[in-house]
């Protein structure tokens, strides 16, 4: 009977989330609803809400400004919070198409909003492109709807700076610390999407109008200075192409714009409905598509022919969504399934090897990887490519370095040239003296001394006494400035930790908490959420072979699995307590000289949650095999050092 080839787990996840995505459209085209609502003639009660008629095409134009965020949400989703190390490093990361794509979506939609609301509001707004006068006059441009379309767009790029700083293409999913011996047994509390959205919603409507007032605050301002001329010529080169203007048009009217306190207030009512749009699609995105990884109540790859294989793809996916959804589902089945976890306890005839071994290994890899970058960040340099496995080694040839060019060809018993000019004679008098002290058989620092008498007694005839101390002071004060890296904060020179405390220098800082994360969770996002859901997956997989287990394979690895954790949590807890030092730029790091203060600004919390999270699992782990870890292999050495790195040992005292 021929295998049956897994559904890949991407494939899985993209169904789901399709689903996902069309109950967040539902609601965000409720929220059209309103507003083509809010925006369209009141002169007839009926049909300013009655859906088949004017008010339901508006609902489906608008829902074109939400659609257009959630195309750009999908295409830069992730799951983890940033941990570069400054602003300045995150916009490196950026990658330039995703920083194009997020200000070209908002200006588009913006742009549509902006056509639909002109053509929704009654003809008494004066909202058309051109006033056409009395009969014996020229049409000329109406500024009214140029100015705001620029308010439109002047929201646009502050809603893209926004989207951008606060990291709104991250899809938040909650990490907190399983307590054992309770009801909620969840690594991943989150609350019902009914709960969240009455939480959010109340903000979320005051935030959109506190930025639509600002920003229709600031743009009267920049409109007059920059925005003015170019709208109107644009404006302008189009409106020629359907009307007649005479020569005068092709400046604006008039140095002030005609900003009137009517025309205000549209521009905060108009921006608030925009950013409302905007708003709500970012947070139904985010509500429905941080939802656990179930399907009527069942995992997601309950309904694949291979479950076990479809799981599998997903947590060797190279997709860190793909790879955390597949690590949360399998944190899922630990917990609450049996009948999962038997299949995969039974699951060994599979290509590749075991279902147990091969789930062992991509989380193995994953949590090694918090011990690979403390040593890499301890040891930069570090080694070679280690040969790999059945080649035999060989020795390595390190050449010296290059210390001057090579021989040359030329003649070598023609004298050398005369020296000519003032400092040729000095360096020449210089040499032969330092090679007459450096040639003599007791090179000694006692002639080492002479020789920097020498070069003394040289720099003094050259140099007058104020000039070689101002050039010391100003050697000295440059390595300060050009070499801060092995400074501290509080020895920083104080102009330039005035600056790191500006506005400006913000881009610049590299927090300790940051720095923090990027070396244990990774970078240039965490890996908190599949790490934690590793950790536990293994814990309760191996604590339920106890029962489940009939073939008796899993117990075989708990050794490794013990080494494993008491490895990192005893790399980890040293270096957060003291093996990481402040960067010199981070100048709210608390001084050497107030401790507790300190101690307390290396408190991060994701990575304390991670180290909590190894011990309450080794400490669980070791009390579940209590009766078997002689017969297992875990006595000695290892099990001494597994219980001080749970607590075991502090416990006992």
């Amino acid at each position: 009977m021929a295998a049956v080839r897994p559904r890949p787990y991407r494939r899985i996840l993209t169904s789901a989330l399709h689903r996902r995505f069309v109950h967040a459209s539902a609601l965000a085209l409720l929220i059209c609803y309103i507003t083509a609502i809010l925006i369209g003639d009141k002169s007839s009660f009926l049909w300013a809400w009655f859906p088949i008629g004017g008010c339901g095409i508006r609902t489906v134009l608008l829902f074109i400004c939400s659609l257009v965020v959630f195309v750009l949400r999908v295409g830069q989703m992730h799951i983890g919070l940033r941990t570069t190390t400054s602003s300045i490093v995150t916009a490196k990361y950026l990658v330039p198409l995703d920083i194009v794509q997020t200000f070209g979506w908002y200006i588009f939609s913006a742009w549509w909003f902006s056509e639909i609301y002109k053509w929704s509001v009654p003809t008494g707004s004066q909202l058309e492109w051109v006033r056409r006068g009395m009969p014996h006059e020229r049409a000329s441009l109406n500024e009214r709807p140029i100015y705001l379309y620029s308010c439109h767009f002047c929201l646009a790029i502050a809603q893209s700076i926004v989207h951008l700083y606060y990291d709104y293409d991250r899809i938040p999913i909650p990490v907190a610390k399983r307590v054992a011996g309770t009801a909620d047994q969840r690594t991943h509390p989150v609350e019902p999407i009914s709960k969240r959205i009455q939480k959010a919603l109340p903000q979320l409507l005051k935030n959109a109008l506190t930025r639509s007032a600002v920003v229709a605050t600031v743009c009267p301002v920049a409109y007059t200075f920059l925005l003015r001329r170019p709208a109107w010529s644009f404006t302008l080169y189009f409106a020629k192409l359907f009307w007649d203007f005479p020569r005068s048009a092709a400046d604006p009217p008039g140095f002030i714009p005609p900003i009137r306190p009517g025309l205000y207030l549209r521009t905060i009512f108009s921006g608030w409905l925009l950013m409302l749009c905007w708003q709500t699609a970012n947070l139904f995105f985010s509500v429905f598509i941080s939802k656990e990884p179930l399907k009527r109540g069942q995992p997601l790859t309950a309904e694949a022919k291979d479950p076990n294989g479809s799981l599998l793809t997903g947590l060797t996916a190279k997709k860190e969504t793909v790879r955390s959804f597949a690590f949360w589902e399998l944190c899922f089945i630990s917990q609450r399934f049996p009948d999962r976890r038997r299949a995969i306890f039974n699951d060994i005839d599979r290509e590749g090897g075991p279902a147990w071994t091969q789930i062992l290994q991509s989380a193995t890899e994953l949590i090694k990887g918090v011990s690979t970058r403390i040593e890499e960040h301890k040891n930069p340099s570090g080694s070679g490519p280690k040969p790999l496995q059945g080649e035999p080694s060989q020795p390595v040839l390190h050449a010296l370095p290059k210390l001057s060019e090579p021989p040359k060809e030329d003649n070598v018993f023609v004298p050398s040239p005369k020296a000519s000019t003032r400092q040729e004679k000095f360096g020449e008098a210089f040499s032969s003296t330092a090679r007459s002290y450096g040639q003599q058989p007791d090179w000694t620092p006692m002639a080492r001394a002479r020789a920097r008498d020498v070069l003394d007694r040289a720099s003094t005839a050259m140099l007058s006494p104020e000039r070689k101390q101002k050039l010391i002071a100003s050697s000295q004060e440059f390595k300060m400035l050009t070499a801060p890296s092995t400074s501290k904060p509080e020895n920083l020179h104080p102009f330039l930790a005035q600056i790191l405390r500006s506005p400006v220098g913000r881009l610049f800082r590299q927090p300790y908490s940051r720095r923090l994360s990027g070396i244990v969770l990774g970078t240039p996002h965490e890996n908190l959420c599949p790490m934690v859901d590793a950790i536990e997956s293994l814990t309760r997989l191996l604590i339920a072979s106890l029962q489940e287990d009939q073939y008796g394979k899993v117990q075989a690895d708990v050794p490794d699995v013990v080494r494993l954790l008491t490895a990192t949590i005893t790399t980890l807890e040293p270096f957060i307590n003291g093996g990481l030092d402040a960067h010199w730029t981070d100048v709210f790091f608390p001084p050497s000289s107030n401790p507790e203060a300190q101690a307390e600004a290396r408190r991060v919390h994701e990575v304390d949650l991670l180290l909590d999270t190894l011990k309450s699992s080794l400490k669980e782990l070791l009390s579940a095999f209590n009766m078997y870890l002689k017969d297992i292999g875990v006595v000695g050495k290892d099990l001494r050092l597994a219980k001080e790195a749970a607590g075991l040992l502090e416990e006992a005292f």
